[in-house]
């Protein structure tokens, strides 16, 4: 049985038929040709099967510098793609006995969390962890979350006038005001009832496990728990049980980075330019940055059970759960794909997997908010999806 030991053997060692590369060549041109006509500055993709890395490629630049090109080692944020990371972190702690995913949440947190139309029902990992807790989504606070050291231009073109610049320029100035808050603080004061954002309109009236709403700093409780039940931070324990291992180094939170506010400009919303060095403070649900290259590995090596998960805690994390589209954090479909998709400012994000296939597929943007966005980046992943059969044929 194939086993995935070292990380540079994933990526080179393997030969490439004359055949195989004929497909690889018109994937590039297709994409090429693509990437000349859309909004998109840059972006990286990746197609992988259980074993192999089968295709990836950087289209585009990094910044108006146009000879600074979009490679499969540009490192971005890949915004709620980051969760994937916590769902395979929850199920390494359980792996350790640092918890079990159906322990009540307030066994571990500093602060109790009650819903207050239901107080006497417990919050567990489990609903955390697929949606499913009853907390409400706090748009609010998810902006609150975003922190800019290097203040964000207002938005000037692209967007049509009227109340959606205006929308997007209220949340440009709301963002450049934002106080720079440790996680744990952000989340007391959310749902701490001495916290000074607390209110019920954080929760919905509907007992856990009833109902699916997505939330960020739901999720960002979740590697408050991680945590306490370990010891260290979310982040060193994503770096000593993931990044580590995998000897994916470049790969980390973006507050572990020093951004010089010199650099070139790697994200772009609505036509401006994003100052790099922005950081979400809801880190574990959106703030991870890595390259295509790394994090197909990354995939590949979780979905497949090799050293990073037991099988057992893999098919755990994909199996879905309160009969929802949600594994351990993973999104599950019918079809067979896993994976998340990630969207946030100047960025935009798929990771996607079919299980009954064995072949993924990775798409990583730069730019976000365009008026052509969600058409172009649709383009690209149907492109990358009708090129499955044709890698798999090579690869057999």
């Amino acid at each position: 049985m194939f086993r995935l030991v070292i990380t540079p053997i994933f990526i080179l060692c393997f030969q490439v038929s004359s055949h195989a590369q004929s497909v690889h060549e018109k994937l590039t041109d297709e994409l090429e040709i693509i990437s000349n006509r859309n909004s998109i500055k840059g972006f990286g993709v990746a197609i992988f099967s259980k074993d192999t890395l089968l295709y990836t490629r950087g289209f585009g630049v990094v910044s108006d510098n146009k000879d600074e090109k979009y490679t499969t080692r540009t490192r971005q944020k890949i915004a709620s793609v980051s969760k994937l990371l916590l769902g395979v972190s929850l199920l390494k702690a359980q792996e350790l006995g640092l918890l079990q995913i159906d322990d009540k949440i307030n066994d571990y947190l500093p602060f109790a969390i009650v819903n207050p139309y239901f107080p006497y029902e417990d919050i567990t990992i489990r609903h955390l962890a697929t949606h499913t807790s009853g907390l409400a989504k706090t748009p609010k606070y998810d902006l609150k979350a975003l922190y800019a050291p290097t203040k964000i231009p207002k938005i000037k073109r692209e967007m049509p006038f009227g109340i959606r610049r205006l929308f997007f320029n209220r949340a440009i100035k709301t963002i450049n005001s934002n106080k720079e808050y440790h996680l744990e603080d952000f989340l007391i004061n959310l749902y701490s009832p001495n916290g000074k954002w607390y209110g019920k309109k954080h929760f919905r009236k509907v007992k856990p496990g009833d109902m699916t709403e997505y939330s960020n700093s739901g999720a960002s409780l979740l590697a408050l728990v991680i945590q306490k039940a370990s010891g260290i931070s979310y982040a060193a324990f994503v770096r000593k049980y993931i990044i580590e291992p995998l000897q994916l180094e470049s790969s980390k939170f973006d507050f572990e980075l020093s951004h010089a506010v010199n650099e070139p400009t790697h994200y772009y919303h609505a036509g401006i330019n994003i100052p790099n060095n922005y950081k979400l403070l809801l880190y574990p649900a959106g703030g991870f940055e890595s390259t295509v290259e790394g994090f197909s590995i990354l995939m590949n090596t979780v979905i497949n059970g090799y050293s990073i998960l037991s099988k057992e805690s893999v098919k755990e994390m994909l199996t879905p759960q309160f009969k929802t589209e949600y594994g351990i954090l993973w999104e599950v479909y019918p079809s067979g794909f896993v994976g998340h998709s990630g969207d946030m400012l100047g960025v935009k994000t798929f990771a996607y997997y079919n299980i009954n296939k064995n072949i993924g597929y990775l798409l990583f943007c730069n730019t976000a908010g365009t008026k052509t966005i969600e058409k172009e980046t649709e383009e690209i992943k149907n492109v990358l999806k009708s090129y499955f059969n044709k890698f798999a044929t090579t690869h057999e």
